[in-house]
Parts: C-alpha cells; structure tokens; sequence
C-alpha cells in the first residue's frame, strides 16, 4: 500500500463514517500525485457510470481491514456491462 494512500485514508477515517467508494475515491483522487491517480478506474464515456478495476478494489479490502467499514459502490452509480 501506498504510503500516502494510507495517510490519506486515515485522515477520512476521522471525520468520514460512511461505506460511500465514491466518496473516498474522490478525496484520494484530489489529493493524490498523478502517478498515482492514473492506477484508478475512468467512468464509462457514454454511461458516465463507474467500475471498480483490481487496485480499487485492494484499497476497499485495504480500508475494511484497518478501519473495518466496507466501502461499497452502489448499484445507482454502477455501470452496466453489455
């Protein structure tokens, strides 16, 4: 894990109390170098929805065993696959 990642992680922990991955993916993503940011998943260009890709997803299980909450991405803002 990234070390940044993990401080930023456990400075939303303080203050977010919520299972929203968007909303943490967002925070990272503003505070994040771009060498980092470009590990995250794209929204789908017609959708506009989202996807988790494999390194999300290692930060979800990631945040659920330091912080024990498990982030979700719910089925409003989950793009569909054809």
């Amino acid at each position: 894990m990234n070390e940044k990642i993990s401080e930023l992680l456990e400075d939303l922990n303080e203050y977010y109390k919520e299972d929203n991955w968007l909303t943490v993916k967002k925070f990272l993503l503003k505070y994040l170098h771009p060498d980092i940011r470009k590990k995250f998943s794209t929204r789908h260009h017609k959708s506009k929805k989202h996807s988790l890709n494999k390194f999300e997803d290692k930060l979800i299980e990631y945040y659920y065993n330091e912080y024990n909450v498990r982030l979700k991405l719910y089925e409003k803002d989950k793009h569909e696959k054809e």
